[in-house]
């Protein structure tokens, strides 16, 4: 009798637990209205197997927000797409109303606790087979050592901001880099500039020595020149 009551109670615990939603790698299906209310549809990517070993996948889950870090006034956003990978996390409470809040406390609209309809997914969990992170997944050489900024990973037009435990700051794109802004300044005890041709519109203000070719135009005179009339079509 005992033995019979303790499997009972087994069983009742495993249903319990085969219910409770906690957190699971998911493949995104698609994105939601161009990212612009950061959700998409996803699918779990661990399929169900059970005792008798039949296997079937999970169905998908629809309108799941995305964490992007950041705040009311700052953040880091990224194009998200069909075929990635992250983490589903669930919430201990149904999301429903809070969906459609301004984040402030919000009563649930249901009693749904590790729901699989309250997901929340985190973007960027991915398996090691296919990790952006390894050097051979780069157009540009990728040290792991670095900290990066990486976007169009692993196409011509990848483009990065890399910064070295040395403490240098390397930005690398095949494309065109523009700076917008009311002032720039620039300060460092040196800097080269190696470019084809250069176009500079605008009135130029130089203090300091100017070294051209080697000449240093501050002290540089012409010497064996005569003077002679005006070309400049004044009197003569």
């Amino acid at each position: 009798m005992k033995e019979l009551f303790q499997e009972s109670l087994n069983a009742q615990s495993n249903k319990l637990l085969n219910e409770i939603w906690t957190a699971i790698p998911c493949v995104v299906l698609g994105v939601i209205d161009s990212l612009n209310g950061a959700m998409v549809n996803i699918q779990p990517s661990i399929n169900q197997r059970t005792k008798d070993g039949t296997v079937k996948e999970r169905t998908p889950i629809l309108g799941v927000p995305i964490v992007f870090p950041c705040s009311r006034t700052s953040a880091f956003t990224f194009p998200i797409q069909a075929g990635d990978t992250g983490l589903a996390i669930f919430s201990m409470r149904n999301l429903d109303a809070w969906k459609n809040s301004q984040g402030f406390p919000s009563a649930p609209l249901n009693f749904a606790k590790f729901d699989k309809g309250d997901a929340i997914f985190v973007p960027g969990l991915q398996p090691s087979s296919i990790s952006v992170n390894n050097p051979s997944s780069r157009f540009w050489p990728h040290s792991t050592k670095d900290t990066v900024v990486a976007h169009n990973i692993g196409t011509a037009n990848e483009v990065e901001m890399r910064m070295t435990p040395e403490g240098n700051f390397l930005i690398k794109t095949n494309a065109d880099v523009q700076l917008q802004a009311e002032n720039v300044a620039v300060s460092a005890s040196y800097m080269s500039v190696e470019v084809a041709d250069t176009e500079w519109v605008g009135n130029i203000t130089h203090a300091g020595v100017l070294n051209s070719n080697g000449i240093v135009f501050d002290s540089h005179v012409h010497t064996g020149v005569q003077s002679g009339p005006s070309t400049t079509g004044g009197p003569q």
